[in-house]
């Protein structure tokens, strides 16, 4: 059975989905095989295509919000669901391929998420370097490890390291003491339902004053809780948004399908991204 996931090799990704298979056994009968893929849309349309039986991306960082091509490609992508949420620490580390001063790094790699989780560290004690967005925090690594002349340095997990023969130069360099990533598994059907359930749906409104509040109040009239709410631009026209929407409960129960139903009558088209259960919330020890 194949997995894909943001890769290449020592990624945050593929650290969080080595914990989420150890913790979540049930998802998967072994043997599985995990496969690095270099994009997230390359993932999500090679488990659409059912070359993956699924796939394990980022959704939203505690520190820098959502990862937006991840929301895109779920919100444009058919018969692909969310059945599982992983919530990950995630610690930053300054990489280098020789020992280094602070004062001497000239450019710092990474991926965008990882340079604004360490916002702060980087305006503090390398406000000289120039920042460089990599695809992945590993590639960032692997930069690094192919040019060993160059003053440069990439931010990244400490396995990078350890991986591709860097030096750590500081550690836990990211701005928020609890950061965080949540991962979501896609897979190809709905999960069953659970002792504490969450349902992640997309909504397009109207174009019209009140037409989200409006579209909202269905949960609250049924005591729903909404416990995540995100736009995104809808590519079709400027000013167009849609909306992503987190809410509890399973997509089965009354009150989520007599809210369903309510917004249907309203006009208001949603699309079911998932049913799954609720991660555990991360805590500071």
């Amino acid at each position: 059975m194949k997995i894909g996931y943001l890769g290449p090799t020592g990624s945050f990704s593929e650290e969080a989905l080595q914990l989420f298979l150890a913790t979540q056994p049930e998802i998967m009968e072994p043997p599985v095989e995990l496969i690095p893929f270099t994009t997230i849309p390359k993932l999500l349309n090679a488990c659409q295509a059912l070359e993956i039986e699924g796939a394990f991306v980022p959704l939203e960082n505690s520190t820098e919000g959502q990862v937006a091509v991840t929301m895109d490609m779920l919100g444009q992508i058919e018969n692909l669901y969310i059945m599982r949420e992983f919530i990950h620490p995630v610690e930053q580390c300054l990489l280098t391929a020789k020992p280094l001063d602070f004062e001497e790094i000239e450019q710092v790699f990474s991926h965008e998420q990882a340079l604004g989780q360490c916002r702060d560290f980087l305006e503090t004690h390398l406000p000289q370097a120039s920042q460089s967005p990599c695809f992945s925090t590993t590639e960032a690594a692997t930069k690094i490890s192919q040019n060993p002349d160059h003053n440069w340095a990439a931010i990244g997990p400490r396995r990078s390291a350890e991986i591709y023969n860097l030096h750590c130069l500081a550690e836990k360099i990211q701005d928020s003491t609890l950061n965080a990533t949540r991962f979501v598994f896609v897979g190809h059907h709905l999960a069953e339902m659970s002792e504490e359930d969450k349902t992640s749906l997309l909504i397009v409104t109207g174009d019209t004053p009140g037409s989200l509040a409006d579209a909202l109040q269905e949960f609250s009239l049924r005591s729903i809780n909404l416990s995540r709410i995100e736009s995104r631009p809808s590519k079709k026209r400027l000013g167009e948004y849609v909306f992503f929407v987190d809410v509890d409960g399973y997509v089965f129960s009354s009150s989520l399908q007599d809210a369903l139903w309510a917004l249907k009558n309203k006009g208001v088209n949603t699309k079911l991204l998932g049913s799954y259960p609720k991660a555990k919330p991360l805590t500071k020890n």
